[in-house]
């Protein structure tokens, strides 16, 4: 339909109080909007859409174009959420940041690479250790594209039952075929494993043949993102099927003060920060905001005027308890 058949439907459905049909046609607005690549606007017209369905300091609810696919229990097999992060609120190496920007910029001038007979970027692998802002990652990739963070709900997928692991992952893909998502598959080694491993039984390796063909014909308007911290358990296959793999790393001692002082900008700090950061050398991104954010509670609750190094220490010994439990549970 036009844009502006579509603006008429819009205004007339509202005057007459048909409010599904004024929802359908400004759906179908947003997704004109998100066509010709206005990312940012068409997310704005989204939670204008939605704000008053929620409550006030939730995230936006996005709703897709169509159903949500769903596993044969009637879960949902994606979750959208509203991306909060930015790429420059991210600590990145150089060069991550670089390729990274290099794929924005791809995807925000689709058209110009189509209209030369290529395309940009669909699928990405990202890899390295926990912690190290993978998965942020791909929610401030989708922040910058201006659409929702299609998280797979891992759980829903992998079914014990044969075959529907594989037509769970038919549907997903199906759906990303009409919906402009940044599309994360976190902890994808529980999908992409080494099909010669011979501890794994024939109902996974065919679940990585059907991933691998699925990613193979994939050419829709979505980002496919797969995280994984372990790179060494995935097939060799996988590598070579994403347009991309990007290394992440444990943060160096400058990225680390870096990002201390960000987590602090606001909070008064009794110490240097490079102090604190030396504290949290070589420690996972995530480590650093748990144990910084932990210790501006300590502080909070003891109604001081500054986290010290008392608040941060005590923190730190927290995260060592809770890392030597989980150790000791795995054996």
């Amino acid at each position: 339909m036009a844009r502006g058949e579509l603006i008429k439907q819009m205004l007339s459905s509202h005057q007459r109080g048909d409010e599904e049909a004024f929802r359908e046609a400004a759906s179908e607005v947003i997704a004109d909007e998100r066509r010709r690549h206005h990312g940012l606007l068409a997310q704005e017209l989204q939670e204008i859409m939605h704000t008053p369905e929620r409550a006030a300091g939730t995230p936006v609810a996005f709703s897709s174009l169509k159903p949500l696919p769903k596993a044969k229990d009637e879960a949902n097999l994606v979750e959208l959420v509203n991306p909060r992060r930015t790429l420059q609120g991210q600590i990145l190496r150089p060069d991550v940041r670089d390729r990274l920007n290099e794929v924005l910029e791809e995807r925000r001038r689709a058209s110009v690479l189509h209209a030369h007979g290529l395309s940009p970027v669909r699928t990405l692998l990202f890899v390295g250790p926990p912690g190290t802002g993978k998965s942020s990652t791909a929610e401030s990739l989708a922040s910058e594209l201006g659409v929702p963070l299609a998280r797979v709900n891992l759980p829903a997928v992998v079914s014990s039952l044969l075959g529907e692991t594989s037509r769970n992952l038919a549907a997903i893909f199906d759906s990303s075929r009409s919906e402009p998502w940044v599309l994360l598959f976190d902890e994808f080694d529980a999908l992409g494993r080494e099909r010669s491993d011979a501890t794994e039984h024939g109902e996974l390796k065919r679940v990585v043949t059907t991933f691998l063909q699925l990613l193979d014909h994939y050419a829709g308007p979505a980002v496919v993102i797969a995280a994984t911290n372990h790179p060494a358990m995935l097939d060799d296959a996988v590598w070579r099927r994403f347009d991309d793999v990007i290394g992440f790393k444990l943060p160096t001692m400058r990225e680390t003060e870096k990002l201390v002082r960000r987590l602090f900008r606001r909070v008064q700090l009794g110490a240097p920060p490079r102090e604190v950061a030396q504290r949290l050398r070589r420690w996972p991104q995530a480590d650093v905001e748990l144990v910084c954010r932990a210790a501006m509670k300590r502080s909070v609750l003891r109604d001081g005027d500054s986290v010290s190094l008392a608040d941060l220490d005590a923190a730190i010994k927290r995260l060592e308890e809770r890392r030597a439990t989980i150790r000791n549970s795995r054996g």
